[in-house]
């Protein structure tokens, strides 16, 4: 209620999980399309599969909830006008993307991963799910810019250029553009609206025992509150890569739309793999990084490419999984169309490591396990102890820091398909013990910790880095920083 009497055209909703952001967001789409026939809005996402996969069902969903029904009131991906469905003012050139209602209503499903795919549009409203995932830059340039249509008889219409943006409480530090807006909202109340919720508010539909069953499955403590309290997490102050920076090392331009829209909302499990990752090089080896544990088994995937160290995708099995899923499971499903089956093998000295029943070290039945598919490896990691956190926290934040006085490569981190990486990177905190400066590893002993956003995938992070580049980093690149940044 206090979002559909919200007078503000510019509408933020952070609400957690089950507070009813679906249903929002149908009853916004419902009055669009009844206030305003024929126009076009759109519905934008961070990319075209999070569309696909979470905010098309979430939006279809919600539409139910108020009566609008899929292949009678609307359909997705094609034209209606062969069902007797009006037609919109501006008519697109291709419907692949678009959501078509009856009176002629139109939302172009609109991924920002997609460049310019906005642009020459003229909408009158945009929607936009877990828009703590959104790129602000890209936000305005491809979308906000093109809120601009008018018709004098929708001059009266409430939702007439409105923007309204919903997500749960960002947990990374890309997102935190979003909850900034709460302070625009302060300062011109008039325009911007930002609320509040926790799923508390919507507790009369929710069944007795769910609170009780989300805080018993969450990952952590910190995921409850974030995610069903809306409690935002704490920044992490003494970080063990200060100079990590979001708007520099995360990309995002990662998908093969072309791909994605001839699947369209057909996206299922079995189209998960490497045809729809456009960064992916298919004529240069992988180069994969495993960092073994008895409850979590994880790996990062990446490729050298020019002057760029190129993380492409992470992956981790738990217990009661082991070290044969992550392969079986993850990786070699994944990876299976990609051209150039060679394997740059990391690992820490884990990896020399055998069960008591195998005569194998973890390694070599990783190793054993890739080339029955078809994979080359070339083992990597040289028979040495682990490097010093000291001397990883030196390289590759002198890497990160990208001052130009050096040979060394740039680092770059897939923002979508790395996100538990990303999590784990800007998660992990430092600590000086008198000798040097150390990884904190305290959440992998955590048992409320989620261990997919533990230490581990930064673990497996540091390894190639540091093994392909340490050479490179002359005694000249010496340099000081306090480990809070």
């Amino acid at each position: 209620m206090a979002a559909v009497l919200s007078k503000q055209k510019n509408k933020y909703l952070e609400w957690s999980r089950g507070a009813g952001k679906s249903t929002i967001l149908g009853w916004y789409v419902k009055e669009f399309v009844r206030q305003m026939p024929r126009a076009t809005g759109v519905l934008v996402g961070a990319t075209y599969m999070q569309i696909l996969s979470r905010t098309l069902p979430s939006t279809k969903e919600g539409l139910e909830m108020f009566g609008l029904y899929e292949n009678i009131d609307y359909v997705v991906g094609k034209s209606g006008k062969i069902f007797g469905f009006e037609m919109p003012f501006q008519a697109p050139n291709s419907w692949r993307n678009v959501i078509h209602f009856r009176n002629g209503t139109i939302l172009a499903m609109v991924s920002l991963d997609m460049p310019d795919s906005g642009r020459g549009l003229n909408s009158y409203i945009v929607i936009g799910d877990e828009a703590a995932l959104l790129d602000p830059d890209r936000l305005f340039y491809n979308v906000q810019t093109t809120n601009r249509a008018k018709k004098v008889f929708f001059e009266k219409s409430p939702l007439l250029n409105a923007e309204i943006f919903a997500s749960s409480t960002p947990l990374t530090k890309k997102g935190k553009w979003f909850v900034k807006m709460e302070e625009t909202a302060k300062a011109e109340p008039d325009d911007y609206v930002f609320i509040k919720a926790n799923a508390y508010v919507n507790k009369h539909n929710l069944s007795p025992d769910w609170f009780k069953r989300m805080r018993k499955n969450a990952p952590s403590l910190m995921h409850y509150n974030a995610e069903i309290l809306n409690i935002r997490p704490k920044d992490v102050t003494n970080g063990f890569y200060p100079q990590l920076d979001p708007d520099v090392h995360y990309y995002e331009d990662t998908y093969n739309d072309i791909y994605l829209l001839d699947i369209n909302e057909n996206y299922t499990r079995k189209h998960y793999n490497c045809r729809q990752d456009k960064d992916l090089v298919a004529n240069k080896p992988l180069i994969i990084s495993v960092d073994w544990g008895a409850s979590i088994n994880s790996m990062i995937v990446a490729q050298e490419i020019g002057k760029e160290f190129r993380v492409l995708n992470n992956f981790w099995v738990k217990s009661p999984k082991i070290l044969d899923d992550l392969f079986l499971d993850e990786f070699i499903p994944y990876y299976q169309y990609h051209q150039t089956k060679t394997i740059y093998f990391y690992y820490d000295r884990n990896g020399n490591k055998r069960e008591a029943n195998s005569k194998l070290t973890y390694a070599e039945q990783a190793a054993k396990i890739l080339r029955s598919a078809s994979w080359r490896v070339i083992i990597k990691t040289p028979p040495t102890l682990d490097p010093a956190h000291s001397d990883k926290f030196r390289l590759i934040n002198t890497l990160l820091r990208e001052d130009g006085k050096n040979n060394l490569p740039y680092i770059r981190i897939n923002k979508y398909n790395c996100q538990d990486l990303i999590t784990s990177l800007e998660y992990a905190e430092a600590k000086d013990d008198g000798k040097g400066i150390k990884k904190d590893k305290s959440s992998e002993r955590n048992k409320n910790f989620p261990q997919e956003h533990a230490t581990h995938l930064s673990d497996a992070f540091d390894l190639p880095i540091y093994w392909r580049y340490k050479d490179k980093l002359s005694s000249g690149d010496s340099w000081m920083v306090p480990i809070g940044g």
